[in-house]
C-alpha cells in the first residue's frame, strides 16, 4: 500500500510498515502527526493513547508474522480509527493473564484504553483495529446526511445517500469503468456496537476460559445487494456459535443473566430506536 490521503471527508491515510526494528517508532510518530495535522477534536491524553495502542498493534503484527503490515488511519467524524492488516489469519483473543505473563498484557491494555477494538478476517490475513473517541454505548447519531460519489476513469459518476451514522465513506475517483459494478456491490454502510463480555470456552477446541464479547454486532446497509431486504438498514448480531459458558454456579448464572438483561435493555432502548430512525432516514433520502 502506498502513502495516500483523501481530500474527501472523512479523511483516510494508508501506509505500509516494513518488518524492521526502526519501522514501528516511525509508524507511530506518523500516525500521531497525521491526526494532529487533521486538527480533529481529540485531547492530548487521547493522542498519548493513540501512540501506545498504535505501537502495540503494529509491533504485534510485525513481531508475530516476521513480515510487513499495512496501516490505515481514519477520522470517522466521531472517533480516530486505526486498522492494522497483517498476513496471519490468527485473530487475537481477550484473555486473563497474570502480571508476570508475557502474552496477553498488550491486549489488556488495548481493551483498557480503546473506546472500541476488534479484529476481522481479511484476504491478506486479518485486520486488527481500535477506535479512540467518545462513547456512551449508543451508535453515533445521523445529524449531517451526505452523499458518496464514485467516479470512473471515463468521467461517469454514481452517487448515493451516505448516512451520517455510517463509519466509512465509499467515495472514490478514477475507478476503471469495468470495475464499477464490483465497487457498488461492495458498498456497506456500517456502524458497530459492542456486546457484553462473557467467560467463553470451546471444549472441543481448547480447554481455557477466555473473556470474549457475545451478541455484539452492527447496523448494516448494503444498497446494491442482490437481496432487496439488505438494501435497507438491518442489525446483525454475532452470537459466538459453538462457544459455551460452562460450570456456572448460582452466582455465576446470576451474573450472566444480569449481563444479558442489561444488553437486552440496550438493544431495545438504544439499538432498536437507532435502527428505526435509520430506516426512516433511509426511506426519506434513498427512495426506491
Amino acid at each position: 500500500m502506498s502513502d495516500t490521503i483523501s481530500d474527501t471527508c472523512p479523511p483516510t491515510f494508508g501506509f505500509r510498515v516494513e518488518a524492521e526494528s526502526e519501522a514501528v517508532p516511525e509508524a507511530r510518530r506518523k500516525i500521531v502527526a497525521l491526526v494532529r495535522d487533521w486538527d480533529v477534536p481529540v485531547s492530548d491524553d487521547t493522542l498519548d493513547d493513540l501512540e501506545l495502542l498504535s505501537t502495540e498493534l503494529i509491533t504485534n503484527a510485525v513481531r508475530y508474522t516476521d513480515s510487513s503490515c499495512a496501516v490505515a488511519v481514519r477520522w470517522t467524524g466521531l472517533r480516530v480509527r486505526v486498522e492494522v492488516t497483517d498476513v496471519s489469519p490468527t485473530r487475537p483473543h481477550r484473555r486473563h493473564c497474570s502480571p508476570e505473563a508475557e502474552g496477553g498484557r498488550g491486549l489488556l491494555m488495548v481493551e483498557s484504553l480503546a473506546t472500541a477494538w476488534g479484529s476481522t478476517p481479511d484476504p491478506a490475513g486479518k485486520v486488527v483495529w481500535f477506535e479512540l473517541g467518545p462513547s456512551d454505548g449508543t451508535p453515533p447519531p445521523w445529524s449531517t446526511p451526505g452523499r458518496w460519489t464514485i467516479t470512473t476513469d471515463s468521467g461517469s459518476a454514481t452517487s448515493g445517500y451516505l448516512p451520517a451514522w455510517a463509519e466509512d465513506d465509499p467515495t472514490e475517483a478514477n475507478v476503471p469503468l469495468d470495475r464499477l459494478p464490483v465497487r457498488l456491490a461492495g458498498i456497506n454502510h456500517r456502524n458497530l456496537f459492542e456486546g457484553p463480555m462473557m467467560p467463553i470456552t470451546a471444549p472441543d477446541v481448547w480447554g481455557a476460559v477466555e473473556e470474549d464479547a457475545v451478541f455484539e454486532g452492527s447496523i448494516d446497509c448494503n444498497p446494491y445487494d442482490p437481496d432487496p431486504s439488505l438494501r435497507v438498514p438491518v442489525v446483525n448480531l454475532q452470537v459466538c456459535v459453538g462457544r459455551w459458558i460452562l460450570g456456572l454456579d448460582p452466582h455465576g448464572l446470576a451474573d450472566v443473566a444480569a449481563k444479558l438483561h442489561a444488553h437486552a435493555d440496550f438493544l431495545e432502548s438504544k439499538v432498536r430506536p437507532a435502527l428505526v430512525a435509520a430506516l426512516e432516514d433511509w426511506a426519506t433520502h434513498q427512495p426506491d
